[in-house]
């Protein structure tokens, strides 16, 4: 609407219309901070619960260069793939947890007969099981969301994450996407290339990638490229085509080009975990229910002696 020509506030006021109430609510607090002559991003910041510091910003620089429309444009690009790929992953953990729920109730039931139908061990043998499962989601849920992005916790997680066949490559694709696009998109606000290397470095969303390409902020601020301070552990095709943008001063497009090119590989690499992940599932249900036929075997044969 802002690229034909809609004025802000009409453009927020029929955006509000179209979405639920939560949302709605939210929208409706950006027109009026428009009216009262606030910055939409400076409203932004005082919803974090809805809105990503990195949208925040975007929508900051995007406001300070007059190139709202078409950086408004890139970001819901952005959103896209990554709700696409989320999409993707929850259709793939559904199966796995439906395995992993009825393997809990029904794997006990044996030993729940044999041992004269008692509640209590059959209530703590499926309790044990879903534990052996929650407890790690738990730790990881509470890392990602309650410690802070760079304290050694995350950057633990972040390093084991990156170590985990197929999901590691797939972050790290992403992690490498994402710096590209944040890059590519403050540099089309008009930010400085070295506030662009540092703030896309910041907006990495993995530890590892961002320790490997921080360095490049620091080398464009002493007069050297970017892609200088760059990590040699990073791909030498993202490499080689970083230093060609720079080369030839196409560096705005290189960026844009290797943000998708590592998007449609991490993407890629996130259906086929999420593809895998149930039968990885299966094999652990296998082996933990072959324990507890050999388990109850041995309990028949002991009753028997």
């Amino acid at each position: 609407m802002l690229a034909a020509g809609v004025p802000m506030l009409r453009s927020l006021n029929t955006v509000a219309s179209g979405l639920d109430r939560h949302l709605q609510a939210e929208f409706l607090k950006l027109a009026d901070a428009v009216t009262a002559g606030s910055t939409i991003a400076q409203t932004m910041s005082r919803c974090p619960r809805i809105f990503d510091p990195l949208d925040v910003m975007i929508i900051h620089a995007a406001e300070t260069s007059g190139s709202l429309p078409e950086l408004l444009d890139l970001l819901s690009k952005w959103h896209e793939l990554c709700q696409r790929i989320a999409r993707n992953i929850h259709s793939g953990m559904l199966f796995p947890i439906v395995q992993i729920h009825l393997t809990a109730l029904l794997a006990p039931l044996p030993t729940f007969f044999l041992g004269g139908r008692q509640t209590k061990p059959y209530l703590f043998s499926v309790i044990c099981i879903l534990l052996l499962f929650y407890i790690p989601a738990a730790v990881v849920y509470v890392i990602r969301n309650m410690t802070p992005k760079t304290g050694p916790l995350r950057t633990s997680l972040d390093r084991l994450t990156i170590k985990i066949p197929v999901l590691g490559k797939a972050v790290y694709k992403m992690s490498l996407s994402r710096y590209c696009w944040v890059f590519h998109m403050l540099l089309k606000a008009g930010l400085p290339i070295t506030d662009s290397a540092e703030k896309a470095a910041a907006a990495a969303g993995n530890a590892v990638v961002a320790d490997q390409l921080r360095p490049g902020a620091a080398s464009a601020k002493a007069g050297s490229p970017v892609s200088a301070g760059f990590s040699r552990q990073l791909p030498t095709d993202f490499l080689d085509i970083w230093r060609i943008g720079e080369e030839t001063g196409l560096l705005d497009d290189v960026t844009k080009r290797l943000a998708d090119s590592n998007a449609e590989a991490g993407e890629f690499l996130f259906t086929e975990f999420a593809r895998w992940l149930p039968r990885l599932v299966y094999v652990l249900i296998c082996l933990l229910i072959i324990c507890f036929i050999f388990r109850n075997f041995a309990m028949v044969m002991s009753a028997g002696l």
